[in-house]
């Protein structure tokens, strides 16, 4: 049976920071590489007068530039203390061709002043295995076997 660390791998983050009115991106995703991607943000306390929280998966190209909307998820601060909130991307999303919908993505996350703390974690099965030939250089181990 193959490890579920075999079929997807950690391929960009948001790392932890406290979020504000400028918007974070995670490292650029080469979309071709892979079938689907999951977008996961996670929340800390969020400031109640922050407004609203984007987190979204945005186009754009190689070096992360051109940038264009492609699925976005909004909600108010308030109801996002301590919650996640997921994106999925497939390739057939960029089918079409048109510009900066072809290949690449990077996933965003913006608030008003000082949000709170946040962070991401993307996930990808890819097209050819296994997956943890994608893991990002900073995955520093990935435990499967028993004590």
């Amino acid at each position: 049976m193959q490890k579920l660390s075999e079929e997807l791998a950690l391929i960009a983050t948001i790392d932890p920071q406290t979020l504000a009115d400028s918007e974070v991106f995670s490292d650029i995703i080469d979309l071709s590489k892979y079938l689907d991607v999951m977008g996961v943000a996670m929340l800390g306390n969020m400031n109640d007068s922050t407004g609203t929280l984007v987190f979204r998966a945005v186009t754009c190209d190689s070096a992360g530039n051109n940038v264009a909307a492609l699925k976005t998820a909004s909600t108010l601060a308030v109801v996002a203390d301590e919650k996640q909130v997921i994106i999925e991307v497939t390739n057939n999303d960029l089918a079409g061709g048109a510009t900066n919908k072809d290949r690449y993505i990077k996933f965003g996350m913006i608030s008003g002043s000082t949000g709170g703390p946040a962070a991401a974690a993307i996930f990808a099965r890819p097209k050819y295995g296994p997956a943890s030939s994608y893991n990002l250089a900073t995955v520093a181990e990935v435990e499967i076997d028993a004590d």
